[in-house]
């Protein structure tokens, strides 16, 4: 009995001295709290050195903690990067879509010209529609109308020609106006540069004139020898399409003249003493006239 509690407080000194000593060796690297944490972070077991007084320091633990903080916040900045990058090609692909966007209408445009060279139709014909011929009164008019062929022809312009202007006039959109007295041709064109011809058609125009109907001569009735005296006329009816007359004297040339204006001069008094009779005939043709005596006195 006495030597087994002699064995068990043999055992017990020497496990008193063996923490002794284990608590003397290791002493330094148990105070520290941050280098446990260090030790832990870095997987280095500081029980595995053979010499435990030289384990690293807190001065040199802090080199590997760094370390790992730096790479930690490399990763933070690669992470904070792939958003950018992404955010980046989602803006730039509406800018790329916008500038396909402008071009495509430039080539677009292109193709539309071509399309429309390729499917241009070209003008085949032009006719008037309605009568051939017209009968107008001067200082009337008459709208023609006319059909260029086909009806899908891309360039439909036409221009208009009159073979007499003092007959009839016709105007850019195809109105002829009665002039004077007579026929003309009205003539429509096609101006097509792409066409196989000038097409072209006509219309007859005869204008009828307004006879004149009565003529008056107004003036004086008597002048003395070496003076003059204007003479005039009134026309009727006021539309007669040609107001033009002829002045002339009957007699008496040696003493009188009268000029195309309707001026009268008196040269001399006849020797009978018997007035001067001018005369103005219409020049239309309807053989209508007037006549007045003019005395001319000493």
């Amino acid at each position: 009995m006495k030597t087994a509690h002699k064995r068990l407080l043999a055992l017990a000194l020497v496990t008193f001295l063996v923490c002794a000593l284990f608590y003397g060796c290791n002493k330094e690297p148990e105070l520290p709290t941050e280098p446990e944490t260090e030790f832990e972070y870095t997987t280095e077991d500081p029980w595995t050195t053979e010499e435990p007084t030289e384990e690293p320091t807190e001065e040199e633990t802090e080199p590997p903690a760094t370390t790992r903080k730096q790479t930690t916040t490399k990763k933070k900045t690669t992470t904070t990067k792939k958003p950018t990058t992404t955010t980046k090609p989602t803006t730039t692909t509406p800018q790329f879509t916008t500038i396909d966007d402008y071009t495509g209408p430039s080539s677009s445009t292109s193709s539309t010209t071509k399309s429309t060279a390729s499917t241009y139709v070209k003008v085949s014909g032009v006719a008037f529609n309605g009568a051939s011929n017209y009968t107008l009164s001067a200082g009337k008019t008459q709208a023609l109308a006319w059909t260029v062929s086909p009806a899908n022809a891309t360039k439909k312009d036409v221009v208009f020609f009159t073979s007499n202007s003092k007959v009839a006039t016709v105007s850019p959109s195809g109105v002829v106006t009665a002039v004077g007295d007579g026929p003309c041709t009205i003539t429509i064109k096609t101006t097509d540069p792409q066409a196989d011809a000038n097409y072209q058609d006509e219309v007859s125009i005869t204008v009828t004139a307004i006879k004149v109907t009565g003529i008056t001569i107004r003036g004086g009735g008597s002048v003395r020898v070496g003076g003059s005296l204007q003479l005039s006329v009134d026309i009727l009816p006021s539309n007669a399409t040609n107001k033009d007359v002829e002045w002339s004297l009957d007699h008496g040339f040696e003493t009188a003249s009268i000029s195309s204006g309707g001026l009268f001069r008196a040269v001399a008094v006849p020797e009978d003493g018997a007035p001067i009779i001018v005369t103005a005939t219409a020049k239309d043709g309807s053989g209508v006239k007037d006549v007045r005596a003019i005395i001319i006195n000493p």
